[in-house]
């Protein structure tokens, strides 16, 4: 007979969203019990984080853990990108160039000691869902076979997406050919990003001394070029030779097999429901081109982490929880696609090749966000009359309370890509619902005086001017 046990929570997945989501429900007090069908470390592409990484990092408790663990850090890239022209960007804070086999042990390594039951490895199969709750079929290493029985199922399992469900893509098709290089010198530290006729790569150094070298390209070209298992090697080598890639080293020579893996943006079309989440590239896909993937598995976890604490122990708020989970996931996506779509827009090379037009057009069924008014600064701005834009509201929208999601008034406008509720801590809507017509915005903030400090109060103006909510009271409208 196979042996049982219950939990609240069960992740499938123990990749960076995974054990994010596990560890940040287990602080929340839940029993959560989390798989993965690999042992650790084990190796995975997407080893560049984002500075944006750091604050969520924070969040969980890792920040100091991972500052520790010699990664590189990522101060400067070299990037071709517009034209043939190379520039060198710098940011202000640094991001991250990992091991993702330690960095991922390392997320793993918290989970656990927050009090996540860590099977690994462990296959699970396919769940049945039952009136209340699930049961989880497991296959543990030696062949040993367990029954889980869960109240609430996570899938984090990345593009395999265990609990299964309907993909939309949301960009053009696109396939990553990448291989890791030494070689007998290093020239520079930077990453290194380029533009070619027909495709765009990324390259970087790693903590263990590989390059890691990245072709994106339209899987229709493979096709073309009738590149199989056996000539994917040629046509990878083929490929950088046409970039400056590998000038990161003398004498580079390939280290292993060059691999592929499918590179689409796509979003689930049900991220969440009553009983199950979808996190991490399980409820969607961003292009690889901002670096930012495990910094969305992250946001995507604790996010769903919020809704699935409102579930367990609020259910009166469900409604609002599968709202705001589903409406965080679709407004993430079409954000990045319209940023996306504009940053293959400024290549001008090569912007007539069908590789480059079709991926510099935003996704028609998610539309682009819409464009902000010029600023208008000075004694301009604080001195004109102004009033709300007719177009302002008021609505009921799902926002982080504490731990929990609730319903709470929110600032809407076409140009706002979602309500907003709080700004810096302020509620917004005591303030809007007072605001009168026709006044300067220092008459405005002081209207306000009770609620916030003048000079937050005109800062909020500013804001509401810069989104496009004020607009200014002419002659006629004063009489």
């Amino acid at each position: 007979m196979d042996a049982r046990f219950d939990t609240e929570v069960c992740v499938v997945g123990g990749g960076p969203a995974g054990a994010s989501l596990a560890l940040r429900l287990a602080r929340l007090g839940h029993s959560v019990c989390l798989m993965e069908r690999h042992a650790f470390p084990r190796p995975h592409v997407g080893e560049s984080l984002a500075p944006g990484v750091w604050p969520l990092l924070d969040m969980l408790g890792v920040a100091e853990e991972v500052r520790r663990a010699s990664f590189l850090p990522a101060h400067e890239a070299l990037v071709r990108w517009e034209d043939g022209t190379g520039r060198s960007v710098r940011s202000r804070e640094p991001g991250l160039l990992v091991d993702r086999g330690r960095f991922d042990a390392l997320l793993l390594g918290a989970a656990r000691d927050a009090g996540v039951r860590v099977l690994q490895p462990a296959a699970a199969h396919r769940p049945e869902r039952l009136d209340v709750g699930w049961r989880v079929p497991v296959v543990l290493s030696g062949g040993r076979r367990l029954q889980v029985s869960a109240r609430f199922l996570a899938d984090a399992s990345g593009r395999g997406t265990w609990l299964g469900g309907r993909k939309e893509p949301v960009s053009a098709r696109t396939v990553a050919l990448h291989g890791y290089w030494r070689g007998e010198r290093p020239h520079g530290p930077e990453t290194r990003v380029e533009a070619g006729p027909d495709a765009w790569y990324w390259g970087a150094h790693l903590p263990d001394g590989t390059f890691s070298a990245m072709a994106f390209v339209d899987p229709e070209l493979l096709r073309e070029r009738g590149v199989t298992r056996r000539t994917l090697e040629s046509f990878y080598l083929e490929l950088l030779a046409s970039s400056g890639l590998l000038g990161a080293w003398t004498s580079p020579r390939l280290v292993g097999s060059v691999l592929v893996s499918d590179a689409t943006c796509y979003r689930d079309a049900v991220p969440i429901e009553r009983d199950c989440i979808k996190v991490g590239e399980a409820s969607f896909s961003i292009d690889p081109l901002s670096s930012s993937g495990v910094q969305k598995a992250l946001q995507t976890a604790l996010s769903g982490a919020v809704a699935v604490h409102t579930l367990l122990v609020r259910p009166d708020n469900a409604s609002a929880a599968l709202r705001f989970y589903t409406e965080d996931q679709r407004e993430s996506v079409a954000r990045h696609a319209a940023w996306a779509a504009g940053y293959y827009a400024e290549h001008r090379t090569y912007r007539d090749r069908p590789f480059w037009k079709c991926r510099a057009q935003a996704s028609p069924t998610l539309g682009g966000l819409e464009t902000r008014p010029p600023p208008l600064e000075g004694e301009a701005l604080l001195h004109r009359r102004w009033r709300l834009d007719r177009e302002v509201a008021l609505v009921d929208t799902p926002c982080i309370v504490g731990d929990l999601i609730e319903l709470r008034r929110a600032l809407s406008h076409p140009r706002l890509g979602r309500p907003v509720a709080w700004l810096d801590g302020v509620e917004l809507a005591p303030l809007v619902e007072g605001l009168r017509d026709g006044l300067t915005m220092p008459q405005l903030a002081d209207t306000w005086g009770r609620e916030v400090p003048f000079r937050r109060g005109v800062a909020i103006l500013g804001w509401l001017y810069r989104q496009g909510l004020l607009a200014e009271v002419g002659a006629n409208e004063m009489r």
